[in-house]
């Protein structure tokens, strides 16, 4: 253990003095201890700061390919702690906690990048931001927020000193999060899910003090291999600490089991008369090679073809009337996959579709409800609520979610389904976004007071239950304004299908095709990439590589990207929950649960306007 370990174990007992008669006060304590150290670190370990510097070490590529993933998926613990003991204080206490939670955090944010500036950064390069790191770790060593031994580490300096500085930091860490574990857990009023989330915190700040320590001992003074290690051997260690931490290539996982990221090929069809909707999906599904995709996925289970569960995780319960199908997956083309695939001998075939927000302002929103008010019902398919198939699972990465549609969970072949819609946080809302319904609620992962954010929740469906084919329907009626994935008063007519065994695959070629060139604009797919190491290999595309015409997005002009930019924020803080940013709904099929204010009405159709749903204001 080094100084800064000493150092923490000595701030652990002042605290623990001064409340041993008071172990609550002592948690909440240590909660804002915790706040403020995984803030920082998440900015001191960002993975636009860690790519640099990594670049310019004499390494081999491999190197620092293999640098540069253990560091995101660091940080990428580090930034999920964060948001769960955020929420975690701010489901706990009032006001005054709130804020003393937030100024927390941003204290710790100010650290982390001023430490990051001071380790990362020369003088020649960024003296201005050089000088203002030195001012804040000065007033912080001031009032005692930088100790003495924490503050010699603050320079710059060989990779590898960084390393072992982490070392001490992240071991400080674990013993943080242990203590609050065996706090929380003597607190009767806490929910024993609290507990056991510790823990794991604690458990992953070990693993990040392995993998820290793995590399201190591979690398030189000089930022070189030492010769005493290979390439070979570092990737065995720190296999033996987590695959996780490994770029892709150098996990031992097939793509039949592991599809999201493999960067299989993309097939893309298209058509200039509207009437051939179907013969151009039934084309697709021909072509594609949905058939052998699940034929292989058959013989890895060793299951026959025509006892494989089918899940189909198409999207319509953004659907808000029948005169505007533009959130919809067509219903026609849901039956014709179900057809198709009981041609080539599956059976069970299940749509499976999840609960938005809108049921907590309207009546009649269950799945089946929707279904059937918009024409999903067959005897191709059955249809599940995933609401009300929800069972317990023990995610194997993630934070703050512990529920999985069984139906989803026990399928031996998962199909995401989407329409193409836009989005102005997504860019567009495609095949991995798909997926956030099987889970927890959506809202779950939103608003303040969440423990994890919405992409981290899709993050974990990903890895533990993955589609293995990914479909997009971008044919008619898509909706392509500021929020399109809400409907649209003048959508598009592409007349195009998007398919391929890679989720992720599809996401990005179709994002290039709207004119989204980095995947990386997209939160969503940018996580995926941090999550599974997508291939950054060009994807092969099979038919039309062509660019949709007249497609405007949420970045078309600069309103539309003014409003995009506070979207976000605007519907976590000032949308009450969700309440000011619905649909003009069929109130006759679902109508409000309240009665609906003067001004709330008011507000609702001045958001609508805003946003471009003013859908004629339709007959309702």
């Amino acid at each position: 253990m080094g100084a800064v370990y000493d150092e923490f174990e000595r701030e652990l007992a002042v605290i623990r003095k001064k409340c041993f008669d008071n172990p609550r006060r002592e948690l909440i304590q240590l909660f804002m201890l915790a706040l403020e150290r995984e803030e920082l670190v998440s900015i001191g370990y960002r993975e636009s700061l860690m790519q640099q510097r990594i670049a310019a070490m004499p390494v081999a590529e491999e190197v620092k390919d293999l640098l540069k993933h253990s560091l995101i998926w660091i940080w990428k613990d580090e930034e999920m702690h964060t948001i769960y003991i955020r929420g975690a204080i701010l489901k706990l206490g009032g006001w005054r906690l709130r804020v003393q939670a937030f100024m927390t955090q941003a204290a710790g944010g100010v650290g982390g990048w001023a430490g990051s500036v001071l380790q990362h950064t020369r003088w020649s390069r960024a003296p201005f931001s050089r000088f203002a790191a030195t001012i804040i770790t000065a007033i912080g060593g001031f009032v005692g927020k930088v100790p003495r031994d924490v503050k010699k580490h603050l320079q710059l300096g060989p990779f590898r000193n960084f390393c072992v500085f982490n070392i001490d930091a992240e071991q400080t860490a674990a013993v943080c999060w242990y203590r609050i574990a065996e706090l929380a857990a003597s607190q009767p009023d806490l929910d024993a899910q609290l507990a056991r989330d510790f823990v794991r915190v604690a458990m992953d700040e070990d693993r990040h003090c392995k993998v820290f320590q793995i590399l201190a001992d591979a690398l030189t003074e000089h930022d070189t291999l030492d010769t005493k290690h290979s390439f070979e051997s570092i990737v065995e260690q720190i296999r033996m600490v987590g695959e996780e931490f490994l770029p892709r290539e150098q996990r031992r996982h097939s793509v039949v089991e592991k599809p999201i990221g493999s960067g299989s090929l993309v097939h893309v069809l298209s058509t200039t008369v509207r009437s051939e909707k179907r013969e151009l999906f039934r084309r697709l599904l021909d072509e594609c090679g949905l058939v052998d995709t699940i034929r292989m996925r058959s013989e890895f289970l060793k299951v026959p073809m025509e006892q494989m569960k089918i899940a189909v995780k198409p999207t319509f319960m953004l659907g808000y009337h029948r005169n505007d199908l533009s959130p919809l997956t067509s219903p026609e083309l849901v039956d014709d996959l179900a057809t198709f695939l009981g041609e080539c001998g599956c059976s069970d075939i299940v749509v499976i579709e999840g609960r938005n927000i809108y049921d907590r302002f309207f009546l009649n929103r269950s799945v089946h409800a929707v279904a059937d008010y918009f024409g999903f019902r067959s005897r191709n398919y059955r249809i599940i609520d995933t609401e009300e198939d929800q069972i317990r699972h023990q995610y194997s990465r993630g934070m703050a979610q512990y529920t999985i549609a069984e139906t989803w969970c026990n399928a031996d072949f998962r199909i995401s389904f989407p329409k193409l819609r836009s989005h102005p946080i997504e860019m567009a809302l495609l095949c991995v976004g798909n997926i956030e319904w099987v889970g927890g609620r959506c809202d779950e992962y939103l608003f303040l007071e969440r423990q994890a954010d919405r992409s981290t929740a899709v993050m974990m469906l990903l890895n533990d239950f993955p589609p293995h084919f990914g479909i997009v329907d971008a044919y008619e009626d898509v909706p392509d304004g500021l929020v399109g994935v809400m409907g649209s008063k003048s959508p598009i007519h592409p007349m195009r299908f998007y398919a391929g065994a890679d989720a992720f695959a599809v996401d990005k070629i179709t994002l290039r095709h709207i004119g989204v060139e980095q995947y990386e604009s997209s939160s969503m797919l940018r996580s995926t990439s941090q999550w599974f190491g997508g291939t950054e290999n060009k994807v092969e595309v099979v038919g039309d590589d062509s660019v949709i015409k007249n497609w405007r997005g949420p970045y078309h002009n600069e309103l539309r990207a003014l409003l995009s930019i506070m979207a976000y924020p605007v519907y976590v803080m000032g949308s009450g929950r969700g309440s000011l940013f619905v649909p003009n709904m069929d109130k006759h099929a679902f109508p409000l649960i309240h009665r609906e204010g003067f001004v709330l009405k008011m507000t609702r159709r001045a958001v609508r306007w805003l946003l471009g749903m003013n859908v004629a204001e339709l007959d309702s």
